[in-house]
């Protein structure tokens, strides 16, 4: 063979040779490009429902079943009290407030006792078969994670624990700790764990209904936030015909209603009850928790309020005059 052909022939394979290899080079960058973007996407996708879970779907599912039990409680008193005489209240000196918070969000029940349960009947909404229970609310949010492609597992809600608090006049807090939960790929190559995670819900009490009215007085008034900020005549009458409520440190907050404690709060609530609706034939004090308590009062003696009574602290509170001879021992 010609020594010139032999050499063209080497070029020729030499050209096809590395033509060759950097084609199968750019074939295995693109492979591991893919790969890495294919891992960036998951790694994103995780993050982002990871975030989601712990900002925003966590504590919904929080608010959701929390509320639940509020309007359970709620209900429970409201058919529990048919005999105002002797009031039924939420009873923590047997099972403690937080505990039954628990025993409603995870059993749907309510321990007057270690050894008397009542089913509450508001966490199973019968309308749209919506169950506010917390460990079904989490199974849902388990669902929607899983048609995602992602896993969310975690640790049975009976494992958690459970506060609920007054944090001011107007809201509640509940907190929840989650021991354990991870949410990972369908392989879990790719994977985030939370351990002894914390996530509180706040609570609008005027979303529900006064207490003391609803178990002393078989009514239900709801919580309507004041916005009077100086009571003339005609701004308190329009306060307790309405009725609304104002907060004040000497009256016992939501979460003491609910227990049927007097006991006064910095986060403390109060209406004024309106005489047409409330009979006061021993001159209790008008102020709602005084009234209940069986406090006296002194009588206002502005003509257009002689049927309202009420102590010397709160006269000057709403800016009204009782009786200066007024005596109460």
């Amino acid at each position: 063979m010609d020594k010139k052909a032999v050499v063209f022939t080497f070029i020729a394979i030499s050209l096809l040779s590395v033509i060759l290899i950097a084609f199968l080079i750019n074939v295995a960058n693109k492979n591991i490009q893919t790969k890495i973007q294919d891992t960036t996407v998951r790694v994103e996708t995780l993050n982002s429902l990871a975030k989601s879970l712990e900002n925003e779907l966590i504590p919904e599912a929080l608010r959701a079943s929390s509320n639940r039990v509020i309007l359970s409680w709620l209900y429970y008193l409201d058919h529990a009290n048919n005999d105002t005489l002797n009031p039924e209240f939420i009873d923590p000196t047997k099972v403690s407030l937080n505990d039954n918070l628990k025993n409603a969000l995870i059993k749907e029940s309510y321990y007057k006792d270690l050894n008397n349960k009542v089913q509450l009947s508001y966490m199973y909404d019968n309308k749209d078969k919506s169950n506010y229970t917390l460990p079904a609310v989490l199974n849902e949010l388990s669902i929607l994670a899983n048609n995602s492609g992602v896993i969310f597992s975690y640790d049975d809600p009976s494992t958690y624990a459970f506060a609920i608090t007054q944090t001011s006049p107007w809201e509640l807090d509940v907190a929840m700790t989650i021991p354990y939960y991870e949410v990972s790929d369908a392989k879990k190559n790719i994977f985030w764990v939370f351990k002894d995670k914390q996530f509180s819900a706040k609570l609008n009490i005027q979303n529900y209904v006064e207490p003391f009215i609803l178990v002393y007085y078989n009514r239900s008034v709801s919580i309507n936030k004041t916005k009077t900020a100086v009571f003339t005549a005609q701004g308190f009458r329009d306060f307790y015909q309405r009725p609304e409520f104002i907060a004040h440190d000497d009256a016992p907050n939501f979460l003491s209603r609910m227990q049927g404690r007097f006991d006064p709060s910095i986060n403390g609530i109060e209406t004024v009850l309106d005489p047409l609706y409330y009979p006061n034939p021993n001159k209790y004090s008008n102020v709602d928790f005084q009234y209940w308590n069986h406090i006296i009062g002194c009588g206002v003696i502005e003509p257009e309020f002689n049927e309202i009574y009420l102590n010397a602290e709160h006269d000057d509170f709403y800016s009204r005059t009782i009786n200066p001879s007024c005596i109460i021992s």
